[in-house]
């Protein structure tokens, strides 16, 4: 992995909100999709402050992955998961088309943002000659 100045900044200034503000008063950008365990009591408190749409983990491992498999937003994807957690989440969104924007060590936890998966680009009336 290539470590940008950028990415650095944002990471350090997502691990000093926590910090100050606890995991459960961060605020997510507008129209995130959230990842989160409600198993674990800071990724509950986090997912009841977003008050937007979100994907429980507990569920996830349950149903063998299926939502974010199908998953088809093409917008921000955040999360407050395990490290394990954030791998499989990445590995599922990287296929897809989704890139890793910053992430953050917050306690056991790590903070993480993604773009969503990309929409399929083509265009009407275009063939692929095979």
């Amino acid at each position: 992995m290539n470590i940008t100045r950028r990415s650095l900044l944002k990471g350090t200034l997502v691990t000093a909100t926590a910090a100050v503000l606890g995991a459960s008063r961060m605020r997510l950008a507008s129209g995130a999709l959230l990842v989160y365990d409600s198993r674990l009591p800071q990724s509950l408190a986090l997912q009841r402050s977003h008050g937007g749409r979100s994907i429980d983990l507990a569920r996830e491992h349950a149903s063998r992955w299926r939502t974010l498999r199908r998953l088809r937003c093409s917008g921000i994807v955040v999360g407050l998961t395990s490290w394990s957690d954030l791998v499989q989440v990445r590995g599922l969104l990287e296929g897809r088309g989704g890139r890793l924007r910053a992430q953050a060590r917050c306690d056991r936890l790590f903070y993480w943002e993604m773009t969503g998966p990309a929409r399929n680009t083509r265009t009407l009336g275009h063939r692929n000659n095979r």
